[in-house]
């Protein structure tokens, strides 16, 4: 306080020609309070199970075998069938493609179920939801003559804190 009020008597002339004056004190310091923020943040965590899946593949080459042993058997049983009719070409034809397409039907139904199963791992990301506190500053009060000033700064100032005076004459 001392050096306070000797600055303010050497910057007196300075004063008298309406010139603005200032300088630098520190002030003691009453009480500090951090300022605490609470946020939250996601972090991730990927979970993985070992799952059966089954596998179908398509585009594989169908085998015309079964197709081929209908038309055989179907134009067999046909000719046996036709065998006393004077249409025994006919019959015997008619059974080839009837049984041609019994077979490849058969076939198909075949190719249908042809799949497997393997074990696979099937991974998710899930998120964790955590919450944490920062200080984000300090509520400073400081004493500045006989009164109590607050003000808020990014560090905590110890037991002073630098406070700018300014004189300025009135008009």
């Amino acid at each position: 306080m001392k050096k306070t009020l000797l600055a303010l008597a050497l910057s007196a002339p300075a004063l008298a020609l309406g010139q603005t004056h200032s300088t630098v004190i520190d002030a003691p310091v009453v009480s500090v309070q951090p300022l605490v923020e609470v946020f939250s943040e996601r972090i991730p965590h990927e979970t993985c199970r070992a799952e059966r899946v089954r596998v179908v593949e398509r585009g594989r080459s169908r085998s015309a075998t079964p197709a081929i042993l209908g038309a055989v058997l179907g134009g067999t049983l046909g000719g046996a069938i036709g065998d006393d009719t004077g249409h025994q070409g006919v019959i015997a034809g008619a059974g080839a493609v009837l049984g041609a397409s019994v077979g490849n039907d058969i076939g198909r139904r075949q190719q249908r179920d042809d799949g497997y199963y393997v074990t696979e791992d099937v991974c998710t990301v899930e998120y964790e939801l955590r919450e944490r506190e920062r200080v984000s500053g300090y509520r400073v009060s400081y004493r500045y003559g006989d009164t109590i000033y607050e003000t808020r700064t990014a560090r905590d100032p110890g037991a002073t804190i630098p406070v700018r005076v300014e004189l300025k004459p009135l008009p």
